[in-house]
């Protein structure tokens, strides 16, 4: 894959107010010297370069970039040092990097040394919590103040999560309330769980491949696969972006509003230059304003929701009414800076061949279905999509906890009782990955989540347990009635997926489309796990995260399936890929 122009690390694509970023280093992008900084990822290396296209898909040779942002997609695909199908956006740049933008799958460059065996050991914990956000920081915490010992892991390279996420270590904060109220909250959080560093223990840049009977997790960390055995374990492994495909979809320049937001708030870059935001639900309100801090053009948003608010939710909204005014500021900020709010418009397709020149909208009436007759076209160079967020349930599956669907969330979430533990003993969830509810609600119940898995651990009894919940408890009433006002103000529905053409890719990984899928169904299957084996749709790198709602929206929208009918993938280790060399070494006894 070759470039007409040389790397010259554009400044400008930087960020530099409030930080002072990491120091200079070179690395080489297609045997070209590129600027670059210590403590920002590869994938931001590329932003800041302007280089959009990052590898060709294998299937179909079709240009792709950024997406997620948050090693969720799979799609920003690269060779690092000889290593193909290196993740650009998780994965740090380094001084003297050979970075290949990689053609299909990547191939070993054969003048580097193989790899040796990785170590294989085992580990126990009293508690395990998946995932280092609000939920799972909250839930090590609680837990840790009966003095059990927790082991917090997580995929990103520093505790908080999404909506916490800090800056590298190599940057340096010059002022923080520059940077949000997210940042503060988030690094308090974190100094709060570093504060009993003797009983948590935060295992970043860790992947969990594999989940076994009856509580142990096989992950990956420091070339070693590990074997984890816990007492009690809690699943807060957050969400993520909701894919509604439309065509053009995969080019270069369309992300995600997280994947977009996670550019800005932790590596400090402009993922852009003119943006148009399409989906619904708050963050679209909270990511443009952070661009409009960050200096960029939003040329619109368009929102799914109706302007009709509906007034029997009104005493549920009134019930956090912080909440409620945060909300009013984000859209008076944004109409205060003369961006255009298109209620009741959804994205109909993104324009471009090599990359996003254009974007196209269209109004959709009360079932969200798309009126004709009522494009409009925007030219921009960014398309940030963002309609709402799906609990990420991979863990909890491979766990075999019971999971069920919910309408006005268009997903499914794993089943708890009070005490937020599954019907698996021992097995707890908290945070958006039981339900999106937001941040406040996450750490409610990451904390109640903690208490209870100490309770497990016989380390407090169920009465003082149960006294300490119930501040926690108490305001979860008020932050369910607000979640549900929010549910809706903003619905989630079938329509949202009417302008899937059957030449829509709908499966990223696997390069398989909307009408691979449809012809499937119509061969007489309405089983995704199925559709998998017919297609290949959820047999790539995310393991169907991407491609399984829309699976099962296809199947509600155009063929009359009950969606709580559709049965979810079921998931087989290992669910994220597995380097080779971690299983050349055998297990110890």
């Amino acid at each position: 894959m070759k470039r007409s122009s040389a790397h010259d690390g554009k400044e400008e694509n930087r960020i530099h107010t409030g930080i002072r970023r990491g120091r200079p280093i070179t690395v080489n992008i297609n045997g070209v010297p590129t600027a670059a900084h210590e403590g920002e990822t590869i994938g931001a290396v590329l932003a800041a370069a302007g280089i959009r296209t990052i590898r060709h898909a294998p299937q179909h040779h079709d240009p792709r970039g950024l997406y997620c942002t948050m090693g969720t997609c799979h799609g920003c695909l690269v060779t690092v040092d000889g290593c193909p199908n290196v993740r650009a956006c998780i994965t740090p740049a380094a001084p003297d990097q050979e970075i290949i933008l990689q053609d299909g799958l990547g191939r070993f460059d054969p003048e580097t040394s193989p790899a040796e065996p990785g170590e294989t050991v085992r580990q126990k914990t009293r508690v395990l919590i998946i995932g280092g956000g609000p939920a799972g920081l909250r839930a090590a915490i609680a837990a840790a103040e009966y003095g059990v010992q927790c082991l917090i892991i997580d995929e990103n390279l520093q505790p908080g999560g999404q909506i916490y996420r800090q800056l590298p270590k190599a940057f340096k904060v010059k002022k923080p309330e520059l940077l949000g109220d997210d940042y503060t909250q988030g690094r308090a959080l974190i100094e709060r769980a570093a504060a009993s560093a003797d009983r948590i223990e935060i295992w970043n840049d860790t992947t969990v491949w594999g989940v076994f009977e009856p509580r142990q997790v096989a992950v990956i960390r420091n070339n070693a696969l590990v074997l984890i055995e816990a007492d009690a374990v809690v699943v807060a492994a957050g969400a993520y972006e909701r894919p509604v495909p439309v065509p053009g979809w995969t080019l270069p320049g369309v992300m995600t509003a997280g994947g977009a937001q996670a550019l800005i708030k932790s590596q400090r870059i402009r993922p852009g230059n003119r943006i148009l935001l399409a989906g619904t639900g708050p963050l679209q309100l909270v990511v443009a304003n952070q661009m409009l801090d960050a200096g960029l053009d939003v040329a619109v948003v368009a929102d799914a929701a109706s302007t009709r608010l509906p007034f029997q939710q009104l005493f549920n909204l009134f019930s956090r009414f912080d909440l409620l005014k945060q909300g009013f500021e984000y859209l008076f900020n944004i109409r205060k800076s003369g961006v255009p709010i298109l209620a009741s418009h959804v994205l109909k397709s993104v324009v471009g061949e090599k990359n996003v020149q254009g974007a196209v909208l269209c109004k959709i009436d009360s079932r969200l279905q798309p009126i004709e007759g009522t494009e409009k076209p925007y030219d921009v160079d960014t398309v940030c999509i963002g309609y709402g967020l799906i609990s990420n349930t991979w863990a909890t599956r491979m766990f075999g906890c019971a999971h069920k669907y919910v309408p006005r969330m268009g997903s499914w979430i794993p089943g708890f009782d009070e005490n937020m533990q599954t019907d698996r003993d021992g097995v707890f969830v908290a945070g958006d990955g039981a339900g999106v509810a937001g941040v406040l609600t996450a750490r409610c119940q990451g904390a109640m989540a903690g208490i209870y898995a100490a309770v497990h651990c016989g380390a407090v009894s169920t009465r003082d347990a149960e006294r300490a919940a119930v501040p926690y408890r108490k305001k979860l009433v008020g932050l369910n009635r607000f979640r549900r006002a929010m549910d809706t103000i903003y619905p989630m529905g079938a329509g949202l997926y009417a302008n899937i053409t059957d030449d829509t890719l709908v499966c990223r990984c696997e390069g398989v489309t909307a009408g691979e899928i449809r012809e499937a169904i119509r061969q007489g299957t309405g089983d995704p796990n199925d559709i998998k084996k017919r297609t290949r749709a959820g047999m790539g790198y995310c393991q169907g995260m991407n491609c399984f709602p829309t699976i099962a929206m296809i199947l509600s929208r155009e063929f009359g399936m009950e969606a709580e009918a559709v049965k979810i993938l079921t998931p087989r280790p290992p669910g994220r890929p597995l380097p080779l060399n971690l299983l050349m070494a055998d297990l110890p006894e």
